[in-house]
């Protein structure tokens, strides 16, 4: 786990609307659990957003603890978790179409790009096979993802 808190350098750039929340919450020192769970985004989401902050001098880490790798751990699990409830959303709605669908699921790296590709599924879903499957799937997809 990290603690990060600006630096005195003023925002002279242009940020994304997640990026502008990051900074804002770092006012005070806060660390990178407390801004995964205050910004809801996912972890490797939030510390991509934390390096380019960095990298742009805005912030800093100014503490680091041992809970770091404990943490690493329940990231897969989580993603791995998602991968199979889409996976067999998917099944429920498509039936064995869903198969040629499956390749694609296990090859997201991160809950963020699993949850937008499943999204442009449902729209593409909408234009070829049908609105009812497609509107039964996105319920699932936003019960997957809640």
């Amino acid at each position: 786990m990290q603690i990060y808190r600006h630096t005195s350098k003023a925002l002279d750039v242009l940020l994304s609307r997640e990026e502008r929340l990051v900074y804002a919450l770092c006012r005070e020192e806060i660390s990178d659990a407390l801004l995964a769970e205050r910004t809801l985004l996912p972890l490797d989401t939030l510390r991509g957003i934390l390096a380019r902050l960095q990298a742009q001098g805005l912030i800093e880490a100014v503490a680091s603890t041992q809970d770091a790798p404990r943490s690493k751990p329940e990231e897969p699990d989580a993603l791995a978790l998602k991968k199979a409830r889409l996976i067999a959303a998917l099944e429920a709605e498509l039936g064995e179409k869903a198969q040629k669908y499956r390749a694609e699921v296990e090859r997201m790296q991160t809950q963020t790009e699993l949850e937008e590709w499943s999204l442009k599924l449902v729209l593409k879903l909408r234009l070829t096979i049908s609105q009812k499957v497609a509107e039964a799937l996105e319920a699932r997809i936003k019960a997957v993802f809640a």
